[in-house]
This record gives structure tokens, C-alpha cells and sequence, in this order.
């Protein structure tokens, strides 16, 4: 895949990758709700601390954790706030570390038609709005550990959903 290697129209980098998971949607959904809690960013969380620890060196939020609680709009998770949340369906985290520029990162779950019974799809988009030269020289320098992390962000959430389901029994060994 070759997004987010150049931008947008908008000036824009964004980035798309979905994984089938054999987990029925609400399981999966349950993953997703539990970001940056308990099972913490789901790949590199020791990296995700010291991006937070680094950011409140700076002046930034830092690690703040997350409420004990379902996300509702405008809930703190470490150093991104929710923006939109649609429980069962999509959550969209907004960046408010610092860097020259904005980041976002949405999951969502759905059950597309050739699935099954039991099977859902989760999708990952990322979208970075740099701002000026200093954006994209930020965008470029962290690329390859972003491809890295978030590649495994979503194949580790998927993989956690489908041992959960084997675990409720809603789905097979």
C-alpha cells in the first residue's frame, strides 16, 4: 500500500488498511472502546509512554491515561482527546501532542456482507495535516516507525478480538 506517501490535494497524508477478523463486531468492537486502556495501545505501548513522557517535556499533555469508563466525546486518551465516537462502530482520536501539525486516528468495525456469521472487519485510517516545511519533515522522519507500529496496532487489536471471542465462545477453537 502507497498511501500516505504523498499527500492529498488537501496537502493531507492518509493512510488506510482493514483486516478481516473472526469475531463477530461487538467483539471486536470491544477492542477498539479499549484503547490505551488495560491492554494499553495494543503494539509499542512502552514507545507510545515515552512519546507521551517526551511530549509533557515539551510542553505537551503527556500521559494521561483514560477514563475507567466507555469513551464519550472529548474523553482524554494519554495524548489524544476523542473527537467522534459512535459505540459499536467507529471512534476517531484527535492528537493533542505537540507537533507541527494534526493527527488522527479512526477504527472502525463493520460486518461486511460476504463475511459471515461471526466475522467482522476492522479498518484503521490515519490522516496527518502538516503545517508547512516543518510538518512534512516530521511526517517523513517518523514514517518507518509509523508504518511499523500502526501495522500492528491493528493486526494485534484483531488478533485480541478473536481471542476474546474464542474465549466468550462465539467462535470456534
Amino acid at each position: 500500500m502507497r498511501a500516505g506517501l504523498t499527500p492529498d490535494a488537501d496537502g493531507a497524508f492518509r493512510e488506510r488498511r482493514e483486516r478481516p477478523v473472526d469475531a463477530p463486531a461487538t467483539t471486536t468492537w470491544t477492542c477498539v472502546a479499549d484503547l490505551g486502556g488495560d491492554p494499553g495501545w495494543y503494539a509499542a505501548s512502552r514507545l507510545w509512554w515515552v512519546r507521551g513522557v517526551l511530549d509533557r517535556a515539551v510542553g505537551g499533555p503527556g500521559n494521561r491515561g483514560r477514563p475507567d469508563r466507555e469513551l464519550g466525546v472529548g474523553d482524554p486518551v494519554d495524548g489524544w482527546r476523542v473527537e467522534a465516537v459512535d459505540p459499536g462502530r467507529r471512534l476517531t482520536l484527535v492528537s493533542e501532542q505537540r507537533m507541527p501539525g494534526t493527527a488522527r486516528m479512526t477504527y472502525e468495525v463493520d460486518t461486511p456482507e460476504a463475511a459471515g456469521a461471526g466475522r467482522s472487519r476492522l479498518v484503521q485510517r490515519l490522516e496527518f495535516h502538516p503545517v508547512g516545511r516543518a510538518g512534512q519533515a516530521f511526517w517523513w522522519a517518523e514514517l518507518p516507525a509509523h508504518k511499523i507500529v500502526f501495522r500492528a496496532m491493528l493486526a494485534r487489536m484483531a488478533g485480541e478480538a478473536e481471542r476474546r471471542a474464542r474465549a466468550d465462545g462465539t467462535m470456534g477453537p
